[in-house]
């Protein structure tokens, strides 16, 4: 992915990024993991399994070189401009809210699994279009992009629970875990940080897992390659 916006880490624990951090801390020693889109390194930098072997694919150089210390190799480049040699072998591949950004992320994801070993795990986030606040923005003929969000301007492909699984399953994946989270409410507004606005915060998240399609705001999936 590619911009010149800052990249805000979202520490909440209800967030794709503490969700992501939690799964890859409890991978074996010297485990291998791609990070594909790694923006300014949250990932590698949040995770205390510090045992782990992080390489990194992001695009932004600027980026890239805030992630470059966390991380054994980074190369400045899109997914897509990738030699096969340096994309094989991992024992965990990350794409976390890159499918979005890629013109052909079928093609991608399919390249991904192909070159990793059976059993090699993947870690998947995008954003959630059939989110409530989108169907009722569509609902009064309202479709405005933004810097950021699930309709980031630099999204090329959108994703429901529905169309996310299939191209998982289409790339022979299989889903072990789907989870949704809530809007970040933490980058909305300070409140958020206070007692009761986390108290709010946690209400949501718990209706989110009731009616994830509607209301999660990403869908967050560890799959297998077979």
């Amino acid at each position: 992915m590619t911009s010149n916006l800052p990249y805000y880490d979202k520490s909440s624990r209800w967030s794709s990024h503490s969700r992501l951090v939690a799964r890859l801390n409890q991978l074996p020693a010297r485990s291998k993991v791609l990070d594909v889109g790694t923006a300014t390194g949250m990932l590698a930098r949040m995770c205390q399994n510090d045992m782990l072997r992080f390489f990194g694919v992001e695009s932004n150089a600027d980026w890239a070189q805030s992630a470059s210390p966390f991380y054994e190799r980074i190369w400045v480049r899109s997914i897509e401009e990738m030699n096969a040699d340096d994309l094989r072998g991992y024992d965990a591949v990350v794409l976390g809210d890159v499918l979005e950004h890629l013109r052909e992320p079928e093609v991608v994801l399919q390249r991904l699994v192909d070159l990793q070993a059976p059993n090699g795990l993947f870690l998947v986030s995008v954003p959630n279009v059939a989110n409530l606040w989108v169907r009722l923005n569509l609902l009064f003929g309202r479709w405005d992009y933004s810097d950021r969000g699930i309709l980031d301007r630099t999204h090329l492909r959108f994703f429901t629970r529905r169309t996310l699984l299939a191209i998982l399953g289409k790339a022979g994946l299989e889903v072990i875990t789907l989870q949704a989270t809530p809007i970040p409410l933490e980058l909305v507004s300070a409140f958020f940080a206070t007692g009761l606005g986390r108290t709010i915060h946690a209400a949501l998240a718990w209706l989110t897992q009731l009616l994830p399609s509607l209301l999660g705001y990403q869908f967050i999936v560890e799959a297998r390659k077979p």
